[in-house]
């Protein structure tokens, strides 16, 4: 690999550090998003619950809510599936990314109710998981190619 691109891959990986810190932060400190400690354990295990909840009650809610918890867990996963790629040296394809973004979720979302900072979501299984897929999808739309050998 030449020196150039062992730079700008070095850059990529502070990026991705930088955006795990932030979503570590996101996830469990930041009390604007109702990261508390709380008394006892959160958890929905069905799915699509709280997404139809959060469509449902929109006028009760608001549409920032419904932004927030629906397009906001897209979002804030589509970072992980953009830079995985531009890290790491082994080849990536949407099935990967998929099963990554899924462990990390399932990761994040374990540690939220075990620490009972938040609640463990399926729907945030769901959303984020998907967030990073489209992450890896503008990636490839981007990059115009289906991974590194």
């Amino acid at each position: 690999m030449s020196e150039k691109k062992e730079t700008l891959r070095c850059v990529w990986i502070l990026a991705f550090l930088a955006y795990l810190l932030l979503l570590a932060y996101l996830l469990f400190f930041s009390s604007a998003y109702g990261r508390t400690v709380e008394m006892g354990y959160r958890y929905n295990l069905e799915p699509f619950l709280e997404i139809k909840r959060a469509i449902e009650h929109v006028d009760a809610e608001g549409y920032r809510y419904a932004v927030t918890n629906i397009a906001g867990n897209i979002v804030a996963f589509m970072p992980f599936g953009f830079l995985l790629p531009l890290i790491t040296k082994r080849r990536m394809h949407t099935g990967k990314v998929l099963v990554l973004s899924f462990l990390l979720t399932l990761c994040a979302e374990s540690l939220q109710l075990v620490s009972r900072t938040g609640a463990f979501d399926v729907d945030d299984l769901i959303l984020n998981t998907l967030g990073g897929v489209l992450g890896y999808w503008c990636y490839r739309i981007l990059f115009g190619r289906k991974g590194k050998k």
